[in-house]
């Protein structure tokens, strides 16, 4: 027995049909707080199955062949508007980008794969399909609907504690690793996926209101669900205009200053947009326009935080001005 989920991308709907529920974690973990209960005609469509997975077709060309981290060797491919995504002998994924859905075969011992990138690949392409682009940042809104502060930085540099301490200083959460960004006439709008946080323990020690568990994993994290900050910070989750561009980046003293806009998109594309043997796909190519318009229209910042969040409070309400 079938079973199938629908989630909200905004503009969008995202169909996702497993043969058993287990196979849904993955679009869970990013997206179960937009799961709709009465959704209309999906914008993109994944099926997800058991069974053998297939090697990309000979005609299709290869974009990547490597290690992802964490999860083994992978083979990204492409003939022409269909992708291939295979980790050899245990999961495979087809995306057609015309027909607007995708396929993922799991084997039997490694059902486990649907969850990881085979499932984010798939809403990056839902989110593409539509004009919106995925990116690594963490989002946090302005008092009073004000507009969207994009902060980003590479992994390891605290942006999730300091995305969480900024809204306990007067700035509401909305995200902090993944931002849909869409093009309007009026600019361009975010919205925060609110999927759960991978919180850490030292995290959760610098920050002693949030709401934790006792268990930790081996990497001393836990899963923290997005709703339930609701008690300790305001949270956001609708969309808003991209109003404030932060680079978030460690120093001896806290402090905000402008930024020019060529570093910041180098910054931003740095961390977002990922090339391939035949170099840009589409999808990055779309992805690097789309940070190239909010790097010209929106005005950017560089955050200096120093160790232990000292100063954060004014970092909050230089952000706020």
């Amino acid at each position: 027995m079938t079973t199938l989920h629908a989630y909200d991308l905004g503009p969008a709907t995202l169909a996702v049909e497993a043969e058993h529920p287990g196979l849904l974690g993955g679009f869970e973990h990013f997206l179960g707080g937009r799961r709709l209960d009465d959704p209309p005609s999906p914008t993109f469509s994944v099926a997800i199955r058991v069974g053998t997975p297939e090697a990309p077709p000979a005609e299709a060309g290869i974009l990547y062949r490597g290690p992802l981290l964490e999860e083994g060797e992978c083979v990204f491919a492409s003939a022409g508007d269909r992708y291939f995504m295979t980790f050899p002998g245990e999961a495979s994924m087809s995306v057609d980008t015309v027909a607007s859905c995708a396929t993922i075969t799991v084997s039997p011992g490694h059902l486990r794969r649907a969850t990881g990138s085979l499932a984010a690949l798939a809403i990056e392409f839902a989110h593409d399909g539509d004009g919106q682009q995925l990116v690594h940042a963490a989002g946090l809104t302005l008092p009073e609907g004000r507009g969207m502060v994009l902060v980003s930085a590479p992994s390891g540099t605290g942006k999730t504690t300091t995305a969480l301490a900024l809204a306990r200083h007067g700035l509401a959460f909305a995200a902090d690793d993944v931002l849909a960004l869409r093009h309007t006439a009026g600019g361009v709008m975010a919205r925060g996926l609110p999927r759960a946080l991978n919180v850490h323990r030292d995290t959760a020690g610098m920050l002693p209101w949030l709401p934790v568990g006792e268990s930790w994993n081996s990497h001393d994290e836990q899963s923290l669900p997005w709703r339930r900050l609701a008690g300790v910070v305001a949270l956001e989750s609708g969309e808003l205009p991209v109003s404030r561009l932060v680079l978030l980046q460690r120093g001896d003293v806290s402090a905000v200053e402008p930024l020019e806009a060529a570093d910041m998109l180098a910054a931003l594309a740095a961390d977002n947009v990922r090339s391939s043997l035949a170099g840009l796909t589409p999808l990055n190519r779309r992805r690097f326009a789309m940070l190239g318009e909010l790097a010209r229209t929106v005005p950017a910042f560089r955050a200096t935080l120093a160790g232990g969040l000292a100063g954060i409070e004014a970092v909050a309400e230089a952000l706020k001005a």
